[in-house]
C-alpha cells in the first residue's frame, strides 16, 4: 500500500481569474520559469527574453489582443497561463483570419498535478470562443501534452527555419525532443 505523498500539496480548487496589467510582474516571471523548466537557456538569454516578452505583453494586454489567466489558492498565485489573439492567413475550412495562440502556461511546483493548468486552458478556450474564435494553436512542452490532448488539442506538421545567418545552436529540453533556440 502507498501512502499519501508527502510533498504533494493537498487538493485546492483555488480560483481563477483575468490578469491586469498590476499582474505583468508574475506573468513574466512565470513565463520565465516556464523556459528553465522546459530548456537549458542562460539567465543573461532569460533576462533579455524578459525584457522583451514585458513590453510584448504590456502592449497586448492593453489592446486586448492578450489575455491572461491566474490560478490563486489562498490568495497566492499558482498558475498562470495566456491566450494571445494572432493574425493568420485565410485557408479553406476555416473562417476569420485571427487564431487564439495559448502560450506561457506555467504552475508552480508544489501545485501541479492539481488541475490548474486544466482550468486555465478551459477558461482561455471559453474566452476565445466568446469572441468568435475558430481555432486554438500552441507548442507544448512534454510537461504539457497530457493536458492538451485530454482537452481535445491535435498535433499538427508545423515546421521551422531560424533564418538567421549561421544559427546552429540547438537548446536541450527537458523532453526526448529538441528545438533550435530562437535568440
Amino acid at each position: 500500500m502507498v501512502g499519501p505523498n508527502p510533498h504533494r500539496v493537498a487538493r485546492t480548487r483555488g480560483t481563477v481569474r483575468t490578469a491586469n496589467l498590476r499582474d505583468l510582474d508574475l506573468l513574466v516571471r512565470h513565463r520565465r520559469l516556464m523556459w528553465s523548466a522546459i530548456a537549458r537557456i542562460s539567465p543573461k538569454e532569460l533576462d533579455a527574453a524578459d525584457r522583451v516578452y514585458r513590453r510584448w505583453a504590456r502592449a497586448r494586454l492593453k489592446t486586448g489582443r492578450l489575455a491572461a489567466f491566474i490560478v490563486e489558492v489562498r490568495g497566492e498565485p499558482v498558475a498562470s497561463g495566456c491566450v494571445w489573439l494572432m493574425d493568420v492567413q485565410p485557408r479553406p475550412q476555416r473562417s476569420g483570419t485571427t487564431a487564439a495562440y495559448l502560450l506561457s502556461m506555467f504552475t508552480e511546483p508544489g501545485h501541479r498535478g492539481e488541475g490548474h493548468a486544466t482550468r486555465i486552458v478551459r477558461e482561455a478556450v471559453r474566452w476565445s470562443r466568446a469572441r468568435g474564435i475558430a481555432v486554438m494553436l500552441l507548442h507544448a512542452s512534454p510537461f504539457g501534452e497530457r493536458v492538451y490532448s485530454q482537452l481535445g488539442f491535435t498535433h499538427t506538421a508545423e515546421m521551422r527555419k531560424d533564418l538567421r545567418h549561421g544559427a546552429r545552436r540547438r537548446v536541450r529540453t527537458s523532453g526526448k525532443r529538441s528545438h533550435r533556440a530562437e535568440r
